[in-house]
């Protein structure tokens, strides 16, 4: 509706101040009637969100089999390794292996005294005691084995 009443205008103050025939004044019009258009239009210029960007992750989402290898080949040399780097990560692992059963889907990590009872006391304390020491490749892959089998 806007733009019919600019053309409109335009084409009238065309015709009047430079005296061109009222076809030729409407038809000089309709472009700069379509810029007017578009000027009106257009949304006003939007707020950029000013924000900081998002915190890397502090823990790997995904949990690869490779990295493991690795860390339980650095954590032999150096237990602080072990509590630092292949404790966590493996436990993280075992929880998410522990909510795959049947009444434990709501388990939040092995602190949960349901968990100490899949476990067992000795993989329990492997897992969550901060003085364990690395295990035994043996006694991790019998862990491993162990979960995946339930």
């Amino acid at each position: 509706m806007l733009a019919v009443i600019v053309e409109i205008l335009l084409a009238f103050a065309i015709n009047r101040l430079v005296g061109t025939p009222v076809q030729w004044a409407a038809l000089i019009a309709l472009p700069l009637a379509a810029v007017a258009l578009l000027v009106l239009a257009t949304p006003p210029g939007v707020e950029p969100a000013w924000a900081p960007p998002p915190e890397p992750p502090a823990v790997a989402a995904h949990l690869d089999a490779s990295l493991l290898a690795g860390r339980l080949e650095d954590a032999v040399h150096d237990q602080s390794r072990y509590r630092s780097r292949v404790q966590p990560r493996l436990a993280a692992l075992v929880v998410a292996a522990l909510r795959r059963r049947p009444g434990l889907g709501d388990l939040t990590d092995l602190r949960d005294p349901r968990a100490a009872t899949e476990l067992g006391p000795r993989w329990h304390a492997m897992l969550t005691d901060p003085a364990a020491t690395m295990p035994e490749p043996a006694v991790v892959l019998a862990l491993l084995e162990r979960l995946e089998e339930q």
